[in-house]
């Protein structure tokens, strides 16, 4: 979750945007607009789960989109949020959208979907067991 300001108003607030994520592991990008940011805000908690009721769901566009998905929820003011308990269900705390890496150089300088790139995996092998002058790497 993340604040959206406007840096030529003196970092006036814009918008409270947000991914969530549900039990298959889906991601939506969520918005609460300035105006509904007082009454939402306090009430999502990062890693909480919760059920959220009477949104507004829109086509997802215009340019840095933070995750690939063609809808975004935008909280209304007859939103209700209720929270779970978190043995109800079971969702996910992080979310990823994996791509393949020869799409990464057609979103460089595209800010459509904003892209990060943590690293690449070029291969996996058989575990090892270190040898008694290996140093132990913690990080």
């Amino acid at each position: 979750m993340w604040d959206v300001i406007n840096l030529n108003k003196n970092g006036e607030l814009i918008t409270v945007e947000m991914i969530f994520i549900d039990e298959k592991g889906n991601l939506m990008h969520g918005t609460i607009r300035r105006n509904q940011v007082q009454r939402f805000k306090d009430k999502l908690i990062e890693g909480s789960l919760f059920t959220i009721k009477n949104f507004k769901v829109v086509e997802a566009i215009g340019r840095c989109k933070p995750v690939e998905n063609s809808l975004a929820l935008i909280f209304i003011a007859s939103t209700v949020i209720s929270n779970l308990s978190e043995d109800i269900v079971h969702i996910p705390i992080n979310g990823f959208q994996f791509i393949k890496p020869t799409m990464i150089d057609s979103r460089v300088n595209n800010d459509e979907v904003l892209s990060d790139v943590v690293g690449c995996l070029y291969g996996i092998g058989g575990m090892e067991i270190p040898r008694s002058t290996w140093k132990r790497r913690d990080n």
